[in-house]
């Protein structure tokens, strides 16, 4: 499942040249363990796999998508050779890779592979594995969500969440990460009352587990919440929202960063009812 709390983010963490230069060192460092591992053991392996799993999260972070789509490829077909088509490790890899078509907007490919995977076996006793039918149904709703067409998307993503909630229990990492995705739907579809529930909810989850989103994530999120509570006319929460959010980047990315600038915009804006 993709990590939904970066769809709230209000600036990209690439902006941030100091981390924008941790990626690109990582991928370099990754490339070069690549490389030393191909020479040594050749490709045809479940650790040069791995090297390639991490590459292609590298590129994924640095927004690369033509080298992620690239790796993602490769990552199939290698499973593909060493598992079979119908290996677990072999569908992880055909989802990712239709992942990475989404990330690199060939939506006609992800829909195909989307299809394919949803037209597995998923309830027979050695079918494969029901996260990756969550999984697989997750990406379809992404699809729909690049594709704008929020209400087939919302149908998916509510479902999702049921499933989730039903397998695991409401406050699992899968189903919080599951009900962000869909208030950001409902956000979408204009739909502030209820996208604002869902919200809360998962800011309750995050202030007991700290760990599972980044602070900048969480200031999105309170953003997110206090658009919503605009939205509807709550405009002194609003504002309280903001300005705590705005406190919270200042103190974590200092009053020149790109975030801190970006809530000091979206203060002014409140202030004078235009947000």
């Amino acid at each position: 499942m993709e990590n939904y709390f970066a769809k709230l983010l209000l600036t990209s963490e690439l902006d941030d040249p100091v981390y924008f230069a941790k990626v690109q060192q990582n991928i370099a460092d990754l490339e070069k363990k690549r490389v030393a591992h191909f020479n040594a053991h050749g490709p045809m392996n479940q650790h040069y796999v791995l090297l390639m799993s991490e590459l292609n999260m590298a590129y994924l972070e640095a927004k690369e998508s033509e080298r992620e789509l690239e790796v993602a490829q490769q990552i199939y077909q290698t499973n593909q050779a060493l598992h079979g088509d119908g290996s677990d490790l072999t569908l992880e890899a055909l989802l990712a890779l239709g992942q990475s078509y989404l990330d690199n907007s060939q939506l006609e490919e992800a829909e195909g592979i989307v299809a394919s995977l949803l037209a597995l076996p998923w309830s027979e006793e050695n079918g494969p594995s029901y996260d990756l039918y969550i999984d697989a149904l997750c990406l379809q709703a992404d699809i729909m969500h690049a594709k704008k067409e929020y209400t087939r998307e919302v149908v998916i993503r509510r479902h999702v969440l049921s499933l989730l909630e039903e397998l695991s229990g409401s406050v699992s990492n899968q189903a919080i990460m599951a009900r962000c995705a869909l208030g950001f739907c409902l956000e979408r579809m204009k739909n502030y009352r209820e996208a604002l529930e869902h919200y809360i909810i998962v800011r309750s989850y995050l202030e007991t587990e700290q760990d599972f989103a980044t602070q900048a994530e969480l200031i999105g999120l309170m953003v997110h919440i206090g658009r919503c509570y605009r939205k509807i006319g709550n405009f002194e929460d609003a504002k309280l929202i903001y300005r705590w959010a705005q406190k919270k980047a200042d103190t974590q990315f200092g009053k020149a960063s790109s975030l801190s600038q970006k809530m000091q915009r979206l203060i002014e804006m409140s202030e004078g009812n235009k947000a």
